[in-house]
């Protein structure tokens, strides 16, 4: 018995074969259903993979550099103010660092700090949560705060900051720095800084077809580059690569008009993004960047931008001529001028609020390209087989007459 039922299942399973049987079924409902699925298929594979998806050529991301330079001129007349005083400001005082990679910082506010020299002084109010004292023996002599602005000499004196508050002497850079805006809250040092602008140079390869483009396109005269400024709705000056600050920010998605002036006060980070999207089945000239800004900082807290920047003056240094020195940390940048007055070293401490602009390239070039093109064709093209696959599962499931229509599909 055991050995029939083995060969029995064996035959059942080795040695039988099905072939699929044709049966014609006039029904306007599964003929309607049938070329519906089809056309679907036909829509998408034309539609979708071959014109929306270019799925007919090869692809390649653009390869880039970015290089910038800075123009402006501002003018302040603060002679109330000594830090700031009758002054002229121009690129190498409000851009610092001069040149970042693939970013660039602009002052639009300042703290200035003038004629530090390493003394003695009492701690910064802002540090009175840890520096207030009551007594000498409230302030260890040798200790460094992490947040402070040097070592405490053990001394306990009356603030001249802040009528009633008792705080800890340092030595270190003194007088310490009063991080109060020069014009008061709400107010913007550097007026004139929207007129500002950026001539932003983007250079991109697409290696795998051995084509190099410019964001300064070829039809772009040097008269053309003296006048011409980026806007988005005119048909050429929407490649100009020449920027003002302000349109930047106004332009700028998720940047609203309280934003955009708390931006210019207290600084912020704002994305610059250059596409390039080319197909090269065309001519190479029609290779065009986009430009899209957007506002990178959320939220309320901790909002803004700002760093300190050191100048020390050295009149030894001045007599020889030598160059200033820039020494670059994360959200710190000093550059400095070293100089000696009656015997002692100086230094102006400058704190910059301001707006860091972030460059970013994206891109991708296409071409017609065979062995894609009857990949994805074929793909297409097979899944045709889906509409016979799925009116089968409705005519023998669904349908009313389901079960004589799987008697006439079915045989054994």
């Amino acid at each position: 018995v055991m050995a029939s039922s083995v060969k029995k299942f064996l035959s059942a399973t080795l040695f039988e074969y099905e072939t699929q049987k044709v049966i014609a079924i006039s029904s306007y409902k599964i003929g309607l259903i049938y070329r519906g699925i089809q056309m679907l298929i036909v829509t998408y594979v034309i539609g979708w993979v071959m014109l929306r998806e270019k799925g007919y050529q090869s692809f390649e991301t653009v390869v880039s550099g970015v290089t910038t330079k800075l123009k402006g001129l501002e003018y302040t007349n603060f002679t109330e103010i000594p830090s700031i005083g009758d002054r002229i400001w121009d690129v190498a005082d409000w851009a610092v660092p001069p040149q970042m990679n693939s970013a660039f910082f602009v002052t639009t506010n300042v703290v200035i700090t003038k004629n530090q020299s390493q003394t003695t002084c009492e701690e910064d109010k802002d540090n009175k949560w840890h520096a207030k004292c009551s007594s000498d023996s409230d302030c260890i002599k040798g200790h460094v705060h992490g947040l402070g602005w040097g070592v405490r000499t053990g001394r306990c004196l009356n603030s001249t900051r802040e009528e009633g508050l008792r705080i800890c002497e340092i030595y270190g850079w003194c007088p310490t720095e009063q991080d109060v805006l020069p014009l008061g809250e709400g107010k913007i040092l550097m007026t004139r800084v929207q007129n500002f602008t950026v001539l932003i140079k983007n250079s991109v390869e697409f290696p795998k077809f051995g084509v190099k483009r410019r964001n300064i396109l070829s039809n772009m005269g040097k008269n053309y580059l003296r006048g011409c400024n980026y806007r988005p709705d005119h048909e050429m000056d929407k490649y100009c690569p020449i920027f003002r600050l302000g349109d930047i920010i106004k332009y700028g998605q998720a940047i609203s008009p309280e934003t955009a002036k708390q931006v210019w006060i207290t600084g912020g980070m704002v994305a610059i993004d250059i596409h390039w999207e080319c197909n090269f089945d065309y001519d190479e000239e029609e290779c065009k960047p986009d430009y899209k800004f957007r506002n990178l900082e959320d939220g309320h807290v901790g909002r803004g931008w700002n760093f300190r920047n050191i100048i020390r003056k050295c009149l030894l240094c001045l007599e020889q001529k030598a160059p200033s020195k820039i020494t670059l940390s994360f959200e710190t940048f000093s550059h400095a001028y070293h100089y000696v007055e009656d015997g002692v070293h100086r230094r102006t401490l400058v704190k910059a609020y301001g707006i860091q602009f972030f460059i970013s390239v994206t891109g991708r070039g296409g071409k017609f390209d065979v062995l894609n093109f009857t990949m994805n064709l074929g793909s297409g093209l097979a899944l045709l087989t889906l509409a016979t696959v799925l009116c089968d599962i409705i005519v023998l499931n669904i349908m009313r007459k389901r079960k004589k229509y799987r008697q006439a599909k079915i045989d054994k």
